[in-house]
């Protein structure tokens, strides 16, 4: 056994050559140059070509000190973990009195409730304490202090100080500019702020937000398709698909089902966007994967009938649309949404007296529940319109008027009463006039 090594998150990088820095300029020819994986130059990482996982493990077991920077971006890191845990494992499997000492845990950033085992047992260095650093370095004199001549030993005291306030100088100046963890309070506060995007309705600045979010969780280009956290991405996702972004939502929703592969509603989601994209087949598969997840998936929740039912229709599968939205209404009655879809596809299906029969339905339904939203009015004014309803049709313009709906909203109302127009062919001059009077034709 010879040499260091230390164990570190590759987003710790700057403090473990801080670190190697330090001990070599105090420990050299008295030991090699201290390795680390992500050291450059030329020794003490890793070799061009050389397999990493061999070379990692060879250093686990011949280094006859180890040093564990434990920082918030190493302990959510299994693979330092389990790094940490092999070097550990090493130490301890040993003579324990002599082994015990070659293990050093060195927290950075880090309280004590936050040390993993088996470390949280072990007396730690804090990287950035003056006092626990000269300790450490201290600790480390008196392993090899039998490699020390009188000149060596003078000139490791003389340098001592320098080395250690040089290094502390140097994380001062490091730290800040190294990537955060995904930890849960910065997740939150990135929720925080795509949440302010969304209540200012302003998507087109989530390409620049998922940017600014890479740069503080240290992902780059090359990087992107890691995961941080489901929240994250979901959230992403859906302002993506708000702003019409299909590719950048479809992404954003398969990082999200990497973190979370069973999730029903992430694999909606990414269904829809796969179809807002026409990657019919593609969706088609995740179709089947709901639904050996969960036979009933798309009875029992109207979102998945209308993806189910909207993918059938672009497959040219009107009567299996039909179907599936018919199931749905019969497992949720209560459905305006499920009934607009069933009577809207009845309708495209030229089966006028079937979608007046749903469209009742929906207006006592919407009646019944006293619903005030923007979307059930939406659905109301579709069955006014359907039902050549005149009276119900003014009632129901005048309340959608006091919602006061977002721009966005009122393209997509007038989109669907211009389609509703289009399929009934029909629509009585008075009605018409009303629509048109009131801008919405």
């Amino acid at each position: 056994m010879s040499g260091i090594f230390i164990s570190h998150a590759h987003y710790d990088e700057a403090l473990a050559e801080a670190l190697a820095d330090m001990i070599d300029t105090l420990f050299t020819g008295i030991i090699p140059p201290v390795n680390y994986s992500s050291r450059k130059g030329l020794s003490g990482g890793i070799e061009p070509g050389e397999d990493w996982f061999r070379w990692i493990v060879k250093q686990v077991r011949e280094a006859d000190v180890a040093i564990i920077l434990l920082t918030p971006n190493s302990v959510v890191k299994p693979w330092v973990l389990w790094e940490a845990g092999a070097v550990a494992g090493s130490a301890f499997s040993s003579d324990a009195d002599s082994r015990e000492r070659c293990l050093y845990p060195l927290i950075c950033g880090l309280n004590s409730d936050s040390i993993p085992g088996p470390f949280s047992r072990t007396q730690v260095v804090n990287a950035q304490e003056h006092d626990d650093i000269q300790k450490f370095i201290e600790k480390l004199y008196s392993q090899y202090k039998d490699k020390f001549d009188p000149m060596k030993g003078r000139e490791f005291g003389r340098l001592q100080e320098k080395a250690i306030n040089r290094y502390l100088e140097t994380i001062a100046i490091a730290l800040p500019r190294m990537p955060i963890a995904v930890t849960e309070a910065a997740i939150q506060e990135w929720l925080d702020r795509l949440d302010k995007l969304v209540k200012e309705r302003r998507y087109s600045e989530a390409g620049v937000l998922e940017d600014w979010m890479d740069v503080a969780f240290g992902r780059d280009a090359t990087d992107r398709q890691r995961p941080l956290d489901v929240r994250l991405h979901r959230r992403l996702a859906e302002i993506y698909a708000s702003a019409g972004m299909v590719v950048e939502a479809e992404r954003q929703y398969r990082l999200a089902r990497q973190t979370a592969p069973r999730d029903i509603m992430i694999m909606r989601g990414l269904g829809k966007a796969l179809l807002d994209r026409d990657d019919l087949d593609g969706c088609r598969i995740l179709i089947e994967e709901i639904e050996r997840l969960d036979s009933k998936a798309f009875k029992k929740n109207p979102e998945n009938a209308a993806l189910k039912a909207k993918w059938q229709q672009k497959s040219r599968d009107i009567p299996g649309a039909i179907a599936t939205l018919e199931d749905a209404f019969r497992h949720t009655p209560t459905s305006y949404y499920i009934g607009d879809l069933l009577g809207q596809t009845f309708l495209t299906s030229n089966k006028t007296d079937e979608a007046k029969q749903v469209y009742q339905q929906v207006r006592s339904i919407i009646d019944t529940q006293n619903e005030s939203g923007i979307w059930a009015a939406a659905s109301l004014l579709t069955a006014a319109i359907i039902l050549d309803d005149n009276e119900l049709t003014k009632k129901t313009l005048e309340r959608i008027h006091a919602i006061t709906p977002s721009a966005e909203q009122r393209n997509s109302i007038k989109r669907g009463i211009e389609r509703t127009i289009k399929d009934k062919k029909e629509v009585p001059k008075d009605l018409r006039d009303v629509l048109i009077q009131n801008g919405w034709i």
